[in-house]
Order: structure tokens, then C-alpha cells, then sequence
């Protein structure tokens, strides 16, 4: 005679299949998210050594123009300080990205302007830490709000102590020269260059 499962055995399994699987998918996406920040914290380590060696060889650090489809093109080409331009993984461009001027890729912004005004305002503590730093390089950050006015984390450094998807930015600072090594925000920098001469005109699809 063939024995069958009770509706009280095959409730059981379902709640052991249940919790087994609420315990294990919140323990995958940490994981997928800490691989994230992990990835994003290498890469902004590579850009850090690149645009260290392009100062090294040039005696300088390359320019800079905001609203550039190849923020990266200095440290790519001629010389491959960079083998390619890096994208954020935490930019959803048309979504939740609105620095979509340099379309999804990791940014650069001079110490002088992201500084004291800014991350200063925000972090006064991390500021003091970092303040001879040329450079913050930024990530948006896995609470992937990158607004460039009136976004909740505006400026303010990530913490990981803080909980994953805590609020802020993910900084780098480049150390090198001080805050006056780095280039100034404004594109008068550069008279008679316009952004089609950095390789920055059209759209981020061409």
C-alpha cells in the first residue's frame, strides 16, 4: 500500500522552504551588493594610480571638462594610463542617475569644488582627513541617488558602518600636489576649446 504526504507534513515543508529561503535571499543580495562595492572601490583605485602616473609623465593632471561622454579619454589614449573608461555599476541612466553628463562613468571633480564647500559642509570630520587631496573621485552609491541638487546624500561620504545602502556618495581622494594641483572646474581653463575639441560632444549613445 503507497503512503502519501499528510496536509500537515506538506505544510511543514512549504514553512521550512519558506524560511529557509527568507534567511538565504537577503544574505545573496548583501552579497551581490558588497561585490559591488567592492568592484567600485578597485576601480576608483585604478583611476587614482592613473591619474597619478598621467601627473607623473606630464607634470600635470589631465584636463578636465564636465558634460563629457569620455571623461576618461585623457588617461585611455594616447597612452592607456586606463585600458577603458569605467562605468559606475550604481548609475541607472533615465532612472535613478541625474549626473548623466558623463554618462554612467566614474568622475573626477577638483578638490577646490567638491571640497571645502561641499563635502565640507557635509563631513566636516572626512574633510579634515582629506583636505590636500587634489581630486574626489565618486561613485553615486548604492543608495543610487546621484542628484546634482537636493539629493538626500548631497555630497555627504558613504559609510559601509552605516548599513549597505546607507545615504552617500562613495569618494576617492587623489593626494598629489595639494588642492591647487587640481584643474579648475571651469572650462575658461581651456580659451577656444569647446567640448567637441575634448572628444565630449554628442549624446552617451554616439
Amino acid at each position: 500500500m503507497k503512503s502519501a504526504f499528510t496536509l500537515i507534513e506538506l505544510l511543514i515543508v512549504v514553512a521550512i522552504i519558506g524560511i529557509l529561503a527568507a534567511i538565504a535571499v537577503p544574505n545573496f543580495l548583501n552579497a551581490r551588493l558588497k561585490a559591488q562595492i567592492a568592484r567600485v572601490e578597485a576601480e576608483l583605485r585604478a583611476i587614482d594610480e592613473a591619474y597619478t602616473t598621467y601627473r607623473l609623465d606630464n607634470n600635470s593632471y589631465p584636463p578636465h571638462a564636465d558634460r563629457c561622454k569620455a571623461q576618461h579619454k585623457f588617461i585611455t589614449t594616447p597612452i592607456a594610463y586606463l585600458s577603458t573608461s569605467l562605468i559606475d555599476p550604481f548609475q541607472i541612466q533615465g532612472e535613478t542617475m541625474t549626473w548623466e553628463w558623463f554618462c554612467g562613468q566614474y568622475h573626477a571633480e577638483p578638490s577646490a569644488v567638491e571640497g571645502a564647500a561641499r563635502i565640507g559642509q557635509a563631513a566636516p570630520e572626512y574633510w579634515n582627513r582629506n583636505r590636500t587631496a587634489a581630486f574626489f573621485l565618486k561613485s553615486v552609491g548604492p543608495d543610487k541617488d546621484g542628484q546634482i541638487a537636493g539629493g538626500a546624500e548631497f555630497f555627504l561620504p558613504y559609510d559601509i558602518s552605516n548599513g549597505l545602502t546607507s545615504k552617500g556618495t562613495i569618494y576617492r581622494p587623489i593626494f598629489g600636489g595639494g588642492v591647487s594641483a587640481g584643474y579648475p572646474y571651469a572650462q575658461g581653463q581651456y580659451p577656444g576649446v569647446s567640448l567637441a575639441d575634448f572628444g565630449c560632444a554628442g549624446t552617451c549613445e554616439g
